[in-house]
């Protein structure tokens, strides 16, 4: 199975959403829940965040699911004292059309996006990262969101792709400082994707037990730290 990696700071979770991983999907929301709002807080205090963060988490695992990408990547905690507004998602598009010339359909994707396109070279293939500022009233805010989409090829697979769509929200300055800071912060993580022929991929129900063993020794909850991962090897955590 083709499949990349990407480098993940810490404090950040990346969750898959293929349709194969529902359940564990669930287990690493709750888990990713329980790490940052343990059992023992007050129930009274603990609670409005628990159902807030478990309601961001799933908003953004559904919507990544529905647009058929492998995983969802969302920062959890804050950083320089800013909680960071922004998800992305991963996925990998697979043409049957193995002619298929990469730099051409890069040439028609860059046309199309006029300034708002560039060219780069990521994993070793060249690719087009295309920037624009989108209505977000469809997440349910009146300020702007920047968008953010990458289009990497496979160096040794045509008709492979990567497809990298992150969206940061803004107060309504989309140039303000700290917006563009988050910016380059998932330009930075995309700049880390490595390409990956993963054998051997263990079944959900598989994972699931290993998390299960894992929990039953005391080791760290699944999903809550991942420093090197892709949508695949969050199966193997």
């Amino acid at each position: 199975m083709i499949d990349f990696e990407l480098v993940v700071p810490n404090g950040w979770v990346q969750i898959p959403t293929t349709p194969d991983t529902t359940m564990l999907r669930r287990r690493i929301i709750e888990d990713v829940i329980r790490h940052h709002l343990p059992d023992s807080l007050p129930r009274d205090k603990a609670g409005p965040w628990r159902r807030m963060l478990r309601r961001e988490l799933t908003d953004a695992t559904d919507e990544a699911a529905r647009q058929s990408a492998r995983s969802v990547l969302l920062p959890l905690e804050e950083f320089s004292g800013v909680r960071l507004p922004g998800s992305m998602l991963v996925t990998v598009l697979e043409s049957e059309d193995e002619d298929e010339d990469p730099e051409r359909l890069l040439a028609s994707i860059l046309a199309d996006a006029g300034a708002e396109g560039s060219y780069r070279e990521i994993g070793g293939a060249p690719a087009v990262r295309v920037a624009s500022v989108v209505d977000s009233g469809r997440v349910g805010r009146k300020a702007p969101s920047w968008r953010v989409s990458y289009y990497v090829s496979h160096p040794d697979a045509p008709g492979t792709w990567g497809l990298l769509t992150f969206t940061v929200l803004t107060d309504g300055d989309v140039d303000a400082e700290p917006v563009q800071a988050v910016v380059l912060l998932f330009d930075m993580i995309v700049t880390t994707l490595r390409w990956a022929d993963r054998i051997d991929v263990p079944t959900e129900e598989e994972v699931l037990a290993q998390l299960a063993e894992l929990s039953a020794v005391g080791a760290p909850a699944a999903g809550t730290e991942v420093p090197t991962t892709s949508a695949e090897d969050m199966k193997k955590v």
